[in-house]
């Protein structure tokens, strides 16, 4: 089929269907944004794991009246382990100091403790400090080890709101999917009755079965697109104004960048183009019978 009568028909369709098409526009463009949504908490567990995996250490704390000696064969065992690179060790008064900075915004907590109550330790920076876990289970328990602790479990409630937060936005995006499949079908059912005699004419003049479907198929990707590019225009928004805008002044950690909104924008419109166009497929499919 030549792209004038192609490009003919699909104008005199939406202007047909102007309203369902506005409909199905609208929500597949929520269904899109809760998509990109979603792979953005995902960018952004990424980036706080990346961070973490640089910036937290092992701690290895120590029992009170632990003797010298048992201290420095302690620390030379721990020094000669493969997966350990460097092993700093901080008194009960330094521990004090770093556990004041720590929580300096709570006052009340810091006047509660003294250098005394705190252990001393010593701290593990690792050659990958994936293998916090193995350091944990060997060293806990040992003579003069009070507890081994992994910083990065720590914040586990970080990473279970995250992930929750992902769960719930790609829920969200899969019931919206339904709703879109059920508008995408219904103005397909529309536009395929209100041309029936068009479609009954192409089929006497030879016309093959890839040319009937064009047009429609095109219609219900072409809505995918713009809902998608409203999506697009959505993450972006959120980017400028919440991430870089709103959240930029924390420092706790770091924040996703401009890579991540682009591809998570790459995604919602090649699945908001290629997912449209296989529900007009499959909507034409059942109702025209080519």
């Amino acid at each position: 089929m030549r792209a004038g009568p192609l490009f003919g028909a699909l104008a005199t369709s939406l202007r047909r269907n102007l309203a369902m098409t506005c409909a199905v526009v609208v929500t597949v463009a929520i269904c899109l944004a809760l998509l990109g949504a979603g792979l953005l908490l995902r960018a952004q567990a990424r980036t706080v794991d990346r961070f973490l995996l640089d910036q937290i250490e092992v701690v290895v704390d120590l029992q009170d009246g632990l003797s010298d000696t048992d201290r420095q064969a302690l620390r030379d065992e721990l020094a000669a382990d493969p997966l350990v690179t460097k092993v700093s060790y901080e008194s009960k008064q330094q521990v004090y100091e770093r556990f004041r900075r720590d929580f300096r915004s709570s006052p009340d907590v810091v006047a509660g403790v003294s250098a005394d109550d705190l252990p001393a330790s010593f701290r593990l920076a690792l050659a990958d400090p994936r293998d916090a876990e193995e350091i944990v289970y060997t060293y806990t328990g040992r003579d003069g080890v009070e507890a081994v602790r992994d910083q990065r479990a720590l914040l586990g409630p970080l990473y279970r709101f995250l992930d929750g937060f992902t769960l719930g936005a790609f829920a969200l995006a899969a019931v919206q999917a339904v709703a879109s499949f059920v508008l995408i079908y219904t103005m397909i059912r529309i536009s395929a009755h209100a041309r029936r005699r068009e479609t009954a004419i192409m089929r006497l003049v030879g016309a093959t079965n890839a040319a009937i479907r064009a047009p429609f198929v095109l219609e219900s990707a072409l809505a995918g697109l713009v809902g998608g590019l409203l999506a697009v225009g959505t993450l972006v928004l959120a980017k400028v104004y919440l991430v870089d805008g709103r959240f930029a002044h924390q420092t706790m950690f770091p924040l996703f960048g401009w890579g991540a909104v682009w591809a998570a924008a790459v995604a919602v419109l090649a699945v908001g183009v290629t997912a449209a166009a296989g529900m007009a497929s499959v909507a034409l499919r059942r109702h025209l019978r080519v």
